[in-house]
């Protein structure tokens, strides 16, 4: 489900949406809602920092289950239309299948993020029964050798490789099943490796490959500016595989932006971030946010431990954030978002269509 094709074919959302450039109050559904089960994770991957979380006792065993569906149900009652699960590691989350099951129920679109490694004939069977919409598989690497030491775990590829054949046979057996998607985030070291890359995930059927840039705050790991400008002419090539560009290209700046991690470029310049409206961010550790990339960066709405999502969507915390966004001022953290860049055009396409 693409916002832009969801608000462009639907009426009321189309008006819903150009209300908000005069009032940040407006009604606006939240449309898509991500949650982190569980900071829990089997890797080690030298990127991420939501493993050693667990390691000292934080989000275990994560968010309570109840809450989440709770959450889900008032969020649909509002207007949800996609949910997505993730961790940590979200097969390792214990009332996972729980969670998804009641969120099909209501007719919402789930998609989830996994690293694979745990994908068994029962879980790829419970993707299908369950009709989930997207699988992804989070590969750093075209081999072993590349993806385990980014990992962590020897033998994290060959079971994430297994994991994604299970899921493929299964929607094979039963003619239909969830898409198959890749994650892959690239740092200095691996972003000449991505042309290698192409042809395994075509062998494998994956029907869709999001090229991550690494969140991090050693220089020495982010891709240079000359690596980002290479890729943009390559990406071409590779036709449909690749779900959507890592970064913002508007600009002659945006390679050298890239380089120094502000990955938005300068999309934010003169467009307004609206996923306080559309969008809804849940941490294993109940704390809710706009967006992923608020975590630590923004006063949290609310908390799903102590409120229900219906008040945390009228709490001041988000009445603040949105009435920033809409006032053209993002905050710091905002430079460095890969995501949403082509939600936010089109909201901003749909409003400003003059420019």
């Amino acid at each position: 489900m693409h916002i832009a094709t969801l608000i462009g074919r639907d009426g009321v959302l189309h008006e819903q949406a150009l209300g908000l450039v005069r009032d940040p109050d407006h009604a606006f559904p939240v449309l898509t809602a991500k949650f982190k089960l569980s900071w829990r994770c089997n890797l080690r991957c030298a990127m991420c920092n939501l493993w050693r979380y667990a390691r000292k006792g934080r989000g275990v065993p994560g968010l309570d289950p109840e809450q989440v569906c709770r959450a889900i149900s008032d969020l649909h009652d509002q207007g949800l239309k996609k949910v997505h699960f993730s961790g940590g590691e979200v097969l390792l989350y214990p009332a996972f299948q729980d969670v998804v099951a009641h969120a099909r129920s209501l007719g919402l679109q789930v998609n989830l993020t996994t690293n694979g490694t745990l994908i068994n004939k029962d879980t790829a069977r419970f993707f299908v029964d369950q009709r989930v919409h997207t699988v992804t598989v989070s590969l750093d690497g075209p081999d072993s050798q590349t993806h385990d030491k980014i990992r962590g775990v020897k033998g994290a590829f060959k079971s994430a490789m297994k994991g994604i054949a299970l899921v493929r046979g299964r929607r094979t057996k039963k003619g239909r099943g969830p898409k198959l998607a890749v994650n892959t985030v690239v740092t200095r070291n691996t972003m000449d490796l991505l042309d290698e890359m192409v042809p395994l995930l075509l062998a494998h059927g994956i029907d869709a490959w999001r090229i991550l840039p690494i969140d991090t705050e050693i220089a020495d790991l982010r891709p240079t500016r000359e690596q980002w400008e290479n890729l943009l002419k390559r990406v071409p090539a590779w036709g449909p595989l690749v779900a959507r560009l890592p970064l913002d290209w508007s600009s002659k700046r945006s390679g050298e932006r890239a380089e120094t991690g502000k990955y938005a470029g300068v999309f934010y310049g003169n467009r307004v971030c609206y996923a306080p409206w559309f969008n809804v961010f849940v941490d294993a550790d109940g704390k809710i946010y706009p967006c992923c990339m608020g975590k630590g960066q923004m006063t949290p709405y609310a908390n799903l431990f102590h409120h229900t999502m219906s008040q945390a969507l009228i709490s001041s915390g988000r009445k603040e954030i949105a009435y920033s966004m809409a006032a053209g001022h993002p905050y710091p953290i905002c430079d460095c978002c890969d995501d949403f860049l082509e939600e936010n055009q089109a909201f901003h396409t749909l409003i400003h269509p003059e420019e």
